[in-house]
């Protein structure tokens, strides 16, 4: 019992002998604690041939030390615990380390632990948002630009390692995410441009295993155009136009398929902290290993069972809360009607977020 009581006596005093609000801005030559904490309910009730319905319940905790030895440099020390409520134990401890370096106005290089899964503001048929619970934690190189019109992320995750004799692949995804807002037009109509690609490679030449070397090359690009409602509470409606496209770069895909496409057209309106979309997606012989099975033609249970063609009808509606600045809430429902299958499966999903730095000490 001393061992759990003694680390939890110093963090306690650590968060109330110190200012501690989520808007501090680290300052160079001081000692913060970076603590971030997620919880999560993700209720998948499906029953079609392509993915089994499943419930994620759990939550992750990310302490870290952050420094910054000057305004351009920033190091962060600490550890990633993922566990699932009803085992018992963490499903994944690994440790948390990262140097990022500012060296131009916008640009961030980070080597190490990335930013989280969710930052790279992907889409889901090729990159599941579940993510953000169960693969919150990347490491590898990322370097990012963001301002008013253009957001960067060009990555690489770097997902298993092997070492020589090992009987298992080397596993990595490289990705690329881009989206340009150019503006209002007519002072009310905003359009924004995403592009996004995405490499996903199992192989390794000095690890001895008996899959085949796999590499998938995923992409998605498209328009939205929406205007805002109001300037108060940032309410807004529009509409999108996605494609997508998925090949194996490699022979005889284990998947059952060498290519294939999507589209997704989706209508949306957002009212202070409540969100609802509806849309339309068709695919032939999509499939994306990072991305939801839900929209995959490839089933993730059945062993050669492919659908080659998609129809479904999407639908999601969602509200989000932020109740003080370091934590935040969210609750949402997901529905997808297959139109082939005739089968109407749901999610539902629960989480709140407790991110806060607190300053520890001044350095010198």
């Amino acid at each position: 019992m001393k061992h759990i009581v003694l680390p939890l006596s110093v963090f306690l005093l650590v968060m109330t002998s110190f200012p501690c609000t989520a808007d501090t801005i680290p300052e160079p030559g001081k000692l913060y604690l970076d603590f971030r904490s997620l919880s999560f309910i993700k209720d998948n009730e499906y029953s079609n041939p392509v993915i089994e319905g499943y419930t994620l319940i759990g939550y992750f905790v990310q302490p870290t030390l952050s420094y910054s030895p000057s305004d351009k440099i920033t190091l962060r020390l600490g550890a990633h615990l993922l566990g699932y409520s009803g085992a018992g134990r963490f499903s994944l401890v690994k440790p948390v380390f990262s140097t990022s370096w500012n060296f131009a106005p916008g640009f961030t290089l980070t080597a190490g632990t990335l930013s989280g899964s969710d930052g790279h503001r992907m889409l889901d048929p090729h990159f599941n948002k579940e993510r953000l619970y169960t693969g919150y934690s990347e490491d590898g190189l990322q370097v990012r630009f963001e301002n008013v019109h253009l957001f960067n992320d060009t990555w690489v995750s770097w997902e298993h390692f092997i070492f020589r004799g090992d009987t298992t692949r080397e596993m990595f995804t490289a990705g690329e995410s881009f989206n340009w807002a150019p503006g209002e037009i007519a002072g009310f109509l905003q359009i924004e441009v995403p592009v996004q690609l995405q490499f996903k490679h199992f192989g390794g030449q000095i690890s001895n295993y008996t899959e085949q070397v796999e590499t998938y090359f995923n992409t998605a690009a498209g328009l939205t155009l929406k205007a805002s409602l109001s300037e108060n509470d940032r309410s807004e409606a529009g509409l999108s136009g996605l494609l997508f496209t998925g090949r194996c770069l490699t022979r005889n895909a284990p998947s059952g398929i060498q290519s294939g496409h999507g589209q997704w057209y989706r209508l949306f309106a957002q009212a202070g902290p409540g969100r609802i979309e509806a849309g339309y997606w068709r695919s032939h012989d999509f499939y994306a290993p990072n991305g939801d099975f839900i929209f995959s033609s490839v089933s993730d249970h059945l062993p050669g069972v492919i659908i080659h063609d998609r129809k479904i009808i999407t639908c999601s509606a969602g509200i989000s809360a932020k109740p003080l600045n370091i934590i935040s809430f969210y609750l949402g429902f997901d529905g997808y009607y297959d139109t082939d299958l005739g089968k109407f499966d749901t999610a539902f999903t629960l989480h709140m977020i407790f991110d806060g730095l607190f300053r520890i000490a001044e350095l010198h």
